[in-house]
């Protein structure tokens, strides 16, 4: 077929052009390299194949295109040469660029820079803004339509092969179609709205600098329905959870461009451009400008920051305020010395100025409230300190009573001898005034002091001026009864274990069941700990079933806390009432593809609704076998290990096959959320 098709075109402009080779091939068109021999230069030739050429309203459609591409002139839009019809060949010749799709960038690389996204977001942007003003929308841009060129670096919007004009009477594109890349289109294209305006393009290119950003598409399906319906209702996961350094101005830029509804994102095309370039700043203060750098406007000119082989006259000219701070961008200067070019400049400039006054006083304040953090997070430093050395200064509570008593043994001797040392000097300087008394009197009411919180924890005073026999534990004595008890010892120092859920399953209705789960781990741990070596040999598999357990009761409260903030019945009555009022209305093509997605959406939202209800008795099995374990561990530390062994065998393998069970299930319920 691609020799048929070269063979035809050789043959239909081989006076011109010198036909080389393909190097593309779209839904309805195929691009070959070619040098136009009449001005020696290497061009692109898209042409229509002619099995679809025959059809009227396709060629009309494909002509038309060239029409309105040819009308763009941009330096990041790939230009239109010429349009011609020829031998049954419909064709038309563009510039060549020498370079590579975004798309294989992307996939070289992974994920861009932050330099990067702000350089080719925000000259596609800059691009589609002009495009607009001339009523033309893209209708598809994704990665494989922005070309970035090798030699300058510039990145061109290419392929405005679905396009048409936003105004006129003339529609060809048929309503209640979805015409577009599914990855990467907006609500509105999912859904066949009639119309569709520039912020169309905003949400596809906001689809792309999240790509960027993050190396993946905010959706994954697999099917084209499943992904229409998620860009319908789905959001995407927040940008810095996936990239956590990236700074919050550009998550939030694309995050805007993100948006469902066409009225809360960008505008246009440069709103959305000036809000990703506006997030550069200094990274260090700038030496004071010499007298030849200023210009006629008193600013220091200096490249946008972007890319070196950016194109002055696309996005002007950057001033740094300070070396640190916002980015002030001059607008290019008219190239024409007409009055009203200068007018236009000269009130651009000041609503630049205007705008730069305000991200200024944003940014001035970032700083202030960046500041005040820094200055609590110091106070709390000094405070964590300041109790630190406190808490040195007193006598551990958590220290068992018989180092405690040590401690205050030590304290009481060190007391004794400083006291001595005094009366000693005292008694040689002047032994006609006592003043050793006075020191004397603060250190006994200190000891005092000491003394009574450990009395009042249980110690006495044959315990403070004996200590047991090396090797034996210590013992105190009852004070009600004098009973000597001995010390337990210290509890061994483990490491804590890990979170069964995050802090909002835990704020959620099923946080209880999970503190829960938590409380019985801690109980069957102690009586597990409390046994012999030998009677713990009898019972091997109760520990490792009862973390599995555990982590099956929070991955399943994981799961209910998310499927209950994505679906619930609430949601099953609103597509019920969409479905019944579609219904009453007229039977169109549109309704009947607008009907079959919402049905489909909710045959989905049932389906996960039905999976729902069975992981909650899941769950509910799940810490009920838990408690059940507890319960027969405690009967087996009060009646003995042999008369409770077989209870807690059994409620062993009762726990372990349900935790298998919910494992399944929970696969399950995953591979539903990818769907």
């Amino acid at each position: 077929m691609s020799d048929y098709l070269q063979d035809r075109l050789v043959a239909a402009v081989g006076d011109h052009y010198l036909i080389e080779a393909e190097i593309g091939r779209g839904g309805m068109a195929a691009v070959y390299r070619a040098l136009d021999l009449r001005l020696n230069r290497h061009v692109a030739i898209k042409l229509l194949p002619p099995d679809l050429a025959f059809n009227a309203d396709v060629k009309t459609r494909f002509l038309r295109e060239a029409q309105m591409a040819a009308q763009l002139n941009h330096p990041n839009i790939v230009p239109i040469y010429s349009v011609d019809e020829r031998d049954g060949i419909v064709y038309f010749v563009m510039a060549l660029v020498e370079g590579k799709t975004l798309a294989e960038h992307l996939h070289d690389i992974g994920r861009s820079s932050f330099d990067e996204v702000r350089r080719v977001i925000g000259d596609v942007g800059d691009a589609l803004d002009y495009a607009h003003k001339k009523g033309v929308v893209h209708r598809d841009i994704k990665p494989d339509n922005i070309m970035l060129d090798r030699t300058s670096g510039r990145t061109m919007v290419t392929d405005f092969g679905i396009a048409r004009a936003a105004v006129g009477d003339s529609r060809l594109t048929v309503t209640g179609v979805a015409v577009g890349t599914p990855a990467y289109m907006s609500p509105e294209q999912a859904l066949g709205e009639r119309d569709v305006d520039g912020r169309s393009d905003i949400y596809s290119l906001g689809v792309v600098a999240y790509q960027m950003l993050t190396g993946q598409q905010p959706f994954t399906a697999v099917n084209t329905p499943a992904m229409l319906v998620k860009h319908v209702s789905e959001a995407p996961r927040p940008i810095r959870e996936k990239r956590p350094d990236t700074p919050e101005p550009i998550a939030r830029a694309v995050e805007t461009a993100l948006a469902k509804k066409p009225e809360e994102r960008w505008p246009d095309g440069a709103a959305f451009r000036d809000a990703i370039r506006a997030t550069v700043v200094a990274d260090a203060p700038a030496a004071p400008p010499r007298l030849e750098q200023l210009g006629a406007t008193g600013f220091v000119q200096a490249p946008v920051p972007g890319g070196a082989n950016t194109p002055p006259r696309s996005s002007g000219l950057g001033v740094h305020v300070r070396g640190n701070g916002p980015l002030f961008v001059l607008p290019p200067p008219p190239a024409t010395a007409h009055p009203d070019d200068w007018r236009d400049w000269t009130q651009e400039l000041r609503d630049r100025a205007a705008d730069f006054r305000e991200q200024r006083q944003l940014w001035r304040d970032r700083m202030r409230e960046h500041r005040d953090v820094i200055r609590d997070q110091r106070s709390e430093y000094r405070e964590i300190r300041r109790s630190g050395r406190d808490q040195d200064r007193r006598d551990d509570p958590q220290q068992s009573l018989e180092a405690r008593v040590a401690s205050f043994r030590r304290r009481m001797v060190g007391s004794l001898s400083t006291l001595l040392f005094l009366f000693g000097i005292n008694m040689l300087t002047s032994p006609e005034f006592w003043w050793w008394l006075f020191p004397a009197l603060g250190i006994g009411l200190s000891l005092f002091r000491r003394w009574s919180v450990l009395w009042s924890d249980g110690a006495t005073l044959k315990q403070l001026f004996r200590r047991g026999p090396a090797g034996t534990p210590a013992t105190i004595g009852d004070r009600g009864a004098g009973v000597p008890v001995p010390l337990p010892a210290p509890a061994p120092v483990v490491a804590p274990d890990p979170p069964l859920a995050g802090d909002a399953v835990l704020a959620g209705p099923h946080g209880p069941a999970v503190r829960r789960a938590v409380g019985d781990r801690i109980v069957i741990r102690e009586v597990l700990a409390k046994l012999t070596p030998t009677e713990r040999q009898m019972l091997p598999e109760i520990e490792p079933t009862v973390t599995a357990l555990c982590d099956r009761i929070g991955s399943l409260a994981t799961t209910l806390h998310t499927l209950d903030a994505d679906v619930s019945g609430a949601n099953l009555g609103v597509l019920d009432k969409r479905i019944g009022e579609l219904k009453q209305e007229p039977d169109t093509p549109e309704r009947e593809r607008r009907l079959s997605l919402l049905e489909r959406q909710r045959a989905t939202v049932h389906d996960l609704l039905e999976r729902r209800a069975r992981l909650v008795v899941r769950f509910e099995s799940a810490c009920v076998a838990l408690q059940n374990l507890k319960l027969d561990l405690v009967k087996l530390r009060s009646a003995g290990i042999d008369s409770a062994l077989g209870d807690v065998t059994s409620a062993t393998q009762e726990a372990r096959a349900l935790s298998r069970d919910i494992g399944h299930v929970l696969e399950a319920a995953d591979e539903v959320r990818r769907l």
